[in-house]
C-alpha cells in the first residue's frame, strides 16, 4: 500500500506549509496521510477511479477528501471535484485548486475563485530527481546551475515546474513541456519564478505568478500562485 508516514511528519509538514507559505484570505492548504477514504468520494468521483489500483485509488480519495476539508474551512460548498481528459482535477465553479500527492502524503491547495486566477502545489521526495534526468528535465542554462548548486536543486526544480505548470494549464488551455520555461530559484527567500520560452502566447500567463517552496523531512513542496 501507500508508504508510511508518522503522525509526526504530518504534523510538521503542515506547520510548516503555515508558516511559510502564503496563503491569503480565501486560500486554504491542507496536509494529511494517504489513507482509505474511498467512502467519501461523489458517484462520479468514485466511477474515475473503479479500474485503477488499490494505491491509485486511495491517493485519488485522500486528495478529493483534503480538499473538501479546505473548501469547509473557506466556508465553500463540500462539492465533488472531477478528473478531466489529462487526469488533471476539475474545480467547481466559485473555485480553484490543486492537488498533490508523494510518498504517503497528499495535499490540496484551494482558493475562492475571486482570489486568485490559478494555483499549482506539488510534493515531491526531495531526493526523486538524479543527475540521469537532468537532461530530460531542464534547460541548458538550468543544468549548469545545477552542477554548481545544493545537492536537493534538482528536485526543488521539478516540484517547482510541476507546480507552474498546474497554475498555468487551466488558464492556458496547453501543456508545458519541461523545456519550454526556464527557473529561477531565489533560494535564501524561499521564492522561485518562470520566464516561458515557447511559442504558446497564453502561456506567458505563468511569467505573472509568484512561486515559493520549503523542505520538509525527506520532502519538497512547491505552491506557485497566479493572481
Amino acid at each position: 500500500m501507500a508508504d508510511a508516514v508518522s503522525t509526526e511528519i504530518e504534523e510538521s509538514l503542515q506547520q510548516q506549509i503555515a508558516e511559510q507559505l502564503p496563503t491569503p484570505e480565501g486560500m486554504c492548504i491542507v496536509a494529511g496521510r494517504i489513507q482509505n477514504h474511498l467512502s467519501e468520494l461523489f458517484p462520479a468521483e468514485t466511477e474515475a477511479v473503479t479500474a485503477a489500483i488499490e494505491k491509485r485509488q486511495w491517493e485519488f480519495a485522500t486528495g478529493r477528501s483534503l480538499a473538501r476539508r479546505a473548501m469547509s474551512e473557506l466556508d465553500l460548498p463540500r462539492q465533488a471535484v472531477g478528473r478531466g481528459e489529462d487526469r488533471e482535477p476539475l474545480w467547481p465553479q466559485g473555485c480553484t485548486g490543486s492537488i498533490t500527492h508523494a510518498e504517503g502524503m497528499a495535499i490540496a491547495a484551494v482558493a475562492k475563485a475571486e482570489v486568485l486566477s490559478s494555483l499549482g502545489i506539488d510534493l515531491e521526495g526531495a531526493d526523486r530527481v538524479t543527475a540521469d534526468l537532468f537532461d530530460k528535465l531542464f534547460t541548458a542554462g538550468e543544468q549548469r546551475k545545477l552542477r554548481t548548486g545544493d545537492p536537493r536543486l534538482g528536485g526543488l526544480m521539478f516540484s517547482a515546474k510541476e507546480a507552474g505548470y498546474k497554475a498555468t494549464f487551466p488558464l492556458a488551455g496547453r501543456f508545458i513541456g519541461f523545456k519550454e520555461a526556464e527557473i529561477d530559484i531565489d533560494w535564501a527567500a524561499g521564492r522561485f519564478a518562470f520566464r516561458y520560452l515557447g511559442d504558446h502566447a497564453p502561456n506567458r500567463v505563468m511569467e505573472t505568478g509568484e512561486g515559493y517552496f520549503l523542505f520538509c523531512e525527506r520532502y519538497v513542496l512547491s505552491l506557485f500562485i497566479i493572481p
